[in-house]
């Protein structure tokens, strides 16, 4: 399943590739921007991360902070293939937790995630379907994604209401949540195999232009995670609340 899974990507990105030969006006901008989100691991502190970003969009290439894609069709149709290859930041360093037993657990690493999504644009949002892969370090399983998202626009500002599903496969929650025989035997906590689970989210994100070239955007969002990691040894919160701010300067 996996092997098809990478034809297929690689099947859709040379169609972007050859589909891209015209190109509609770049639009370049550069930001800072600061995001929090807190780990939903027991006696897990999360420093808030502020990263520099570059964002260049086109008709059929986008690069936005931490995630690059390439469109199908051009961006706005209708209906849409997009590859992208997302930083996944979830990760657990048991150096980083205050608790006795977890900082007996093997470290769970970020990864790349490469996936392929189908848009479908409507008079009442964007639907989206999405699949994914990691492609780094020893992080295996499918991730996936449905979600629906609606545009207000004005001159100055915008708003982005978002609501959808996040899934995890069997594999990629063992990675996350899991707690093995011999982790179990090290740590006194009781061993943990998760199945296929994910988490609900309801969100926003919006900008407002100060000037002319200068953007500030900000957002939201709220998750609520599914029983299946939610009862994992590791977990001691289901719903958890993120956010991010920064400011962008437009160059074209």
């Amino acid at each position: 399943m996996m092997n098809i899974a990478r034809e297929t990507a690689w099947v859709a990105c040379a169609l972007m590739l050859t589909a891209s030969s015209v190109y509609a006006e770049t639009r370049v901008s550069a930001g800072v921007i600061g995001a929090f989100s807190p780990q939903v691991y027991k006696d897990t502190d999360t420093d808030p991360l502020v990263v520099p970003t570059v964002n260049v969009e086109t008709d059929h290439f986008y690069f936005r902070g931490l995630t690059a894609g390439a469109r199908l069709a051009p961006k706005g149709s209708t209906h849409n293939l997009v590859l992208s290859a997302t930083y996944d930041p979830r990760r657990f360093d048991p150096a980083d937790t205050d608790d006795p037993q977890l900082s007996q657990l093997d470290k769970r690493d970020t990864s790349i995630v490469a996936a392929l999504a189908y848009q479908y644009h409507s008079p009442i949002g964007r639907f989206q379907v999405l699949a994914g892969e990691g492609v780094t370090h020893d992080r295996d399983g499918v991730y996936g994604e449905a979600s629906w998202k609606y545009a207000f626009n004005h001159p100055l500002w915008g708003v982005s209401p978002e609501v959808g599903y996040s899934y995890n496969s069997h594999e990629l929650n063992q990675h996350l949540y899991g707690i093995s025989d011999s982790e179990a035997a090290r740590s006194g906590l009781s061993a943990y195999e998760p199945g296929s689970a994910g988490h609900y989210f309801v969100g926003a994100s919006g900008y407002f232009m100060l000037t002319e070239r200068i953007q500030l955007l900000g957002g939201v969002r709220y998750t609520n995670l599914d029983d299946e990691i939610a009862n994992s040894p590791m977990v001691d919160q289901s719903t958890a609340a993120s956010g991010y701010l920064g400011v962008n300067y437009i160059f074209m």
